[in-house]
């Protein structure tokens, strides 16, 4: 349980990073000498340690919003606890079958990769939350090595970091340390000179994120559509007053389907009108009998294109499987709708977009650059989870998208935390949690593809699929030892 507790706490809201470095050490210590279905079980026990400390939030969310009470949202929760638990479990089996291996510092981080590879992808399109290379978002020179392989590499290297200590104290083995450090140097050493040699195209923009701090149990109350519009009508005009040529709102900024509801409608295209800037708004959409989580974006009063969300949040925007459980959890969806996907992810001209959770899955900002993103837009509404942590999380992976990508990063969220990140991942402005302000920065347009764009986790399925064959070769020869006995 050890290494549960200290996996969760290099995580916000503790943000203790560098013991990300060590945290498997204890659970690797009791694997060397137990049996198959034990190592399971300490892997099991130490991910719903893990799990539990960066996901306690979900069981209260699904409380106040949900419409659930605390004991079924407690056991939802201890439900998708164990079911996360499965990657760990996973890993200490196989971790444990490796461990005595000279190359065990690069066959079972590869282990790990794999892992958080396929829980990027299923079930339910993925939840690739709180990856172990997260961790690293303050350590900033390490983290730009995300442009080559994405913040999957950067998780095989902090496993790296952990087994090569195991494998120094316990065996008095210095060289997978040493090769492990020398590792880690020139990742920081090229990444602290990438932060001051990284290309600047185009022509700059002067960019506002407004943050209009809306209580989420107040925000869709009919009562308060007006003044929620009279709020974003003083920000936006605040920033154009510093110069702003783009204004982006947070997701669902417009409490009303925009363009079908006209009692409020003509109050955003005449905010549109009375600017030069471009604006870009959220709202809840419905065409063709299906409602989407649509983003805007307006100039001189007119549509000049909008995005609809790919990736849907699971039991908050849809319900999987709906037929079995929606007698069950149907109230979930009920405060917001059951949302249709958009089939593809494109983006409005050179504006690559993402709401909410979509930040966290990489292979969706590939898509958007690929397809001629310059700069990203992360809308968001995370007032669902008040001052926990998650917000902050949701902060840190956003922010890889950027150093990914090597784009620019607007963050608008409702109750915050709003930002603007620039490519190396810095943070250049923020509005705090709770907070209503504007923020301003000058961002370039950038049309420079990464590696990580265009070959996405090539470097990730390789590691992974290699260590996934010594795995298999590993347990050919326990098969065959057990037969010769």
């Amino acid at each position: 349980m050890t290494a549960g507790v200290l996996y969760a706490i290099a995580f916000p809201s503790y943000n203790l990073w560098p013991l990300a470095w060590v945290w498997a050490y204890p659970l690797l210590y009791i694997l060397e000498d137990a049996l198959p279905g034990e190592r399971f079980l300490y892997g099991m026990a130490s991910g719903f340690v893990a799990w539990a400390g960066i996901l306690y939030w979900i069981a209260y969310v699904m409380e106040t919003y949900g419409g659930m009470g605390l004991f079924p949202a407690t056991l939802l929760l201890f439900a998708l606890l164990l079911f996360l638990s499965l990657s760990f479990g996973v890993f200490a089996w196989a971790a444990g079958g490796l461990i005595r291996s000279r190359w065990a510092f690069l066959t079972i981080p590869g282990v790990w990769v794999l892992l958080e590879l396929l829980r990027s992808y299923v079930p339910f399109s993925g939840f690739p939350w709180m990856l172990a290379g997260y961790s690293q978002f303050a350590f900033k020179p390490l983290i730009q090595i995300a442009e080559i392989g994405g913040v999957y590499f950067i998780s095989g290297i902090v496993l790296m970091g952990n087994v090569a200590l195991y494998q120094l104290i316990k065996s008095r083995e210095y060289a997978p340390l040493l090769m492990a450090g020398v590792l880690v140097a020139a990742c920081v050493l090229w990444g602290a000179w990438r932060m001051e040699n990284l290309p600047v195209q185009g022509d700059p923009i002067r960019a506002a994120v407004v943050q209009a701090n809306v209580p989420q149990d107040q925000k869709w109350n009919p009562e308060m559509v007006a003044p929620t519009i009279e709020t974003y009508e003083g920000l936006t005009a605040a920033a154009v007053e510093q110069g702003a040529g783009l204004v982006v709102w947070p997701e669902t900024s417009c409490p009303f389907y925009l363009f079908r509801q006209w009692e409020f409608t003509p109050r955003i295209m005449d905010l549109s009108r009375s600017h030069d800037a471009r604006l870009l708004v959220g709202s809840p959409a419905f065409d063709d009998g299906r409602h989407y989580n649509r983003m805007w974006l307006l100039e001189k009063g007119q549509i000049e294109g909008y995005y609809d969300k790919v990736h849907l949040v699971p039991f908050g925007e849809y319900l999987p499987l709906a037929y079995l459980i929606e007698p069950y959890f149907g109230s979930l969806t009920g405060g917001v709708g059951n949302f249709s996907p958009a089939r593809q992810a494109s983006p409005i001209g050179d504006m690559g977009v993402l709401i909410c959770f979509e930040s966290v899955f990489p292979g969706l900002t590939r898509d958007l650059c690929n397809a001629g993103a310059t700069y990203l837009v992360n809308a968001s509404n995370d007032a669902w989870f008040k001052t926990w942590a998650t917000p902050e999380q949701h902060l840190q992976m956003a922010s890889f998208r950027a150093v990914e990508s090597r784009r620019w990063l607007l963050r608008p969220v409702n109750h915050g935390i709003s930002a603007i990140v620039s490519p190396t991942g810095e943070i250049v402005e923020e509005i705090g949690l709770l907070k209503e302000g504007v923020i301003l920065a000058d961002i370039a347009p950038i049309e420079v593809k990464t590696l990580y764009t265009r070959f996405g986790p090539l470097l990730a399925f390789v590691w992974a699929g290699v260590s996934l064959f010594c795995v298999i070769l590993r347990r050919i020869d326990s098969s065959r030892v057990s037969l010769r006995h």
